[in-house]
């Protein structure tokens, strides 16, 4: 599996999906799975049913949202947000000059993008001195800000409703699984 395009993969699927025909198309064009099923099957969920999962999960629910998609809510025992997760994150992001507009920084696809953005630099820098650089900075941000991501599949299996999704959680948690095997954390 190509880690660029699952980071990818996932930001998109965590991400509100807006617009039909757009969500689609980056999961499609950055799917990193041989098996299409599940891809198929989110497809033939009713989009306005989709969207309504999503913000029961992640933004609004009359009970408590179970999987506010931001690390601060998960490493931080009041579940509160933009805590010390989010400084640190920010620090990453300012060494390239990028910026988080109005999202927290430490949110889910946020991280995974960034993630991703990361590996594509390693991938297409000619300098072995720049690979190893980068290299080190990947693995210390995977460490910081995407292991924790293992609870939140965790909480998307525990409280979705949508078979397809608690698919993609569980292809998800074995994604960052092997990652972090293969970074030896």
């Amino acid at each position: 599996m190509n880690p660029f395009k699952a980071y990818k993969f996932f930001a998109h699927l965590f991400a509100y999906p807006e617009n039909r025909e757009e969500f689609f198309e980056n999961l499609e064009r950055f799917y990193p799975f041989e098996d299409k099923t599940p891809l198929e099957e989110l497809k033939k969920f009713p989009f306005e049913e989709l969207q309504a999962e999503y913000t029961s999960l992640f933004v609004a629910n009359i009970k408590g949202v179970p999987c506010k998609p931001y690390e601060s809510f998960f490493r931080s025992s009041e579940k509160t947000l933009m805590g010390a997760p989010a400084f640190d994150a920010v620090k990453y992001y300012e060494l390239f000059n990028l910026s988080t507009g109005d999202e927290l920084p430490d949110a889910v696809y946020l991280q995974l993008d960034f993630a991703a953005f990361l590996l594509k630099l390693m991938e297409e820098t000619p300098y072995a001195e720049d690979k190893k650089k980068l290299s080190v900075l990947y693995r210390d941000f995977f460490r910081k800000h995407i292991l924790w991501m293992e609870d939140f599949a965790d909480c998307i299996l525990r409280n979705s409703s949508v078979k397809p999704l608690k698919v993609f959680a569980k292809l998800f948690k074995e994604f960052l699984q092997r990652e972090r095997e293969r970074l030896k954390l």
